[in-house]
């Protein structure tokens, strides 16, 4: 059973406020795109790693990832929801044969782990899907339209959502075909389209240094975290 890792890398980041894209950002001397398929490169159960990237980001992706064994990126759409589903039909009609299943994961998480990668591998089983997920730690409050809270949240069921989302290839490339098939085109991760479908997707401990760089704050941590 062959596994690739399908990096999306479409986002401009403008939350960084830099000049170029976040994921393109150095950290440790390397762009964090760098890192990011690095970690899955490297790992013995990854087969394939296949980059969705942003029409105008080739060059910026280009320099980042020179000298590395991969194909060439797939462009992505207008959302990631899009992108994702440009990267899953790519692998699906790969020349070598598709693999079996993929992980879904953020360019700009560049701490995922061996052993969280191994985790969600061995953890797949029977399941469509598996994500990982940290608990939520602080009081959750629902508002209404005034933002007058409405609800507090219990949270002891609530858990929040990281990459690699991991997914049995055909399941979740036509669980993406049916949600674009019926317009709906604001999931906000790959585990909510395949709950949109009706998959059985599982949850197992996620990491808490497997954070997405977002802002210049996540950026100053994670130079600091490199420095070990």
């Amino acid at each position: 059973m062959s596994t690739a890792a399908l990096i999306v890398a479409g986002g401009s980041g403008t939350r960084m406020g830099a000049q170029i894209p976040k994921q393109y950002l150095d950290i440790g001397g390397k762009p964090v795109i760098r890192h990011t398929i690095e970690a899955f490169l490297h790992h013995p159960r990854i087969a394939l790693v296949q980059a969705v990237i942003a029409s105008d980001h080739a060059q910026f992706f280009s320099e980042a990832v020179m000298g590395l064994k991969m194909p060439m990126p797939v462009l992505g759409g207008a959302t990631r929801q899009q992108s994702v589903l440009n990267g899953l039909e790519a692998l699906a009609r790969r020349e070598m044969g598709a693999p079996s299943v993929v992980m879904i994961h953020d360019a700009a998480r560049p701490f995922v782990t061996p052993a969280l990668i191994e985790s969600l591998l061995d953890n797949l089983g029977m399941h469509e899907g598996v994500i990982p997920a940290l608990p939520v730690t602080d009081t959750i409050k629902r508002v209404n339209e005034e933002n007058i809270i409405v609800q507090t949240v219990p949270r002891d069921t609530l858990r929040a959502a990281q990459t690699p989302q991991t997914f049995y290839l055909s399941p979740i490339l036509a669980a993406h075909r049916q949600a674009r098939d019926e317009g709906k085109n604001d999931l906000t991760d790959d585990a909510a389209v395949a709950e949109n479908a009706g998959y059985d997707v599982a949850v197992i401990p996620g990491d808490p240094d497997n954070r997405k760089i977002t802002t210049p704050h996540d950026l100053r941590w994670a130079e600091e975290k490199l420095k070990g």
